[in-house]
């Protein structure tokens, strides 16, 4: 596993969040499918998670500069609120709710890939590239924490 195979399992999990609403469109929703994919994506979400943490988030919050701490800051922050929100999220969208509106239901997953999308996104231009200067041993002078 490398920094570069973060991005890919960005990608996966986007894959997964599509295949969800998918499922969910037909009336009534393809249930056993649906339970699969939040499944798949949970499994996928602790995988990607793990690997980060072992690859961007310890070494940015080991590292002198206070930069990269504050980056490893945010990402712990951001990630909590995420947290919290697929809690209420999966709390709220039961198969028995998702079986009743399955198109809240949708527009519910829909709003949860955006905040991902936003969180993909920091990342990708931030924090995933903090970890590859680090990894690849180039010590830029410190700059100050934002």
């Amino acid at each position: 596993m490398t920094l570069q195979d973060l991005y890919e399992e960005h990608r996966e999990l986007f894959r997964i969040g599509e295949k969800l609403i998918h499922v969910a469109s037909f009336d009534p929703p393809h249930m056993q499918e649906l339970i699969a994919a939040r499944r798949e994506m949970a499994q996928a979400v602790a995988r990607h998670l793990g690997n980060e943490a072992q690859l961007a988030l310890m070494p940015l919050s080991a590292s002198t500069d206070p930069y990269d701490r504050a980056l490893a800051r945010r990402y712990t922050s951001d990630l909590l609120s995420m947290r919290q929100s697929g809690i209420a999220h999966l709390g709220q969208w039961t198969i028995e709710a998702i079986t009743a509106d399955p198109r809240e239901y949708r527009l519910a997953v829909r709003a949860q890939m955006r905040m991902m999308a936003a969180r993909r996104d920091w990342e990708e231009a931030e924090f995933l590239p903090a970890a590859e200067r680090l990894a690849s041993g180039h010590r830029p002078p410190l700059r100050k924490a934002s």
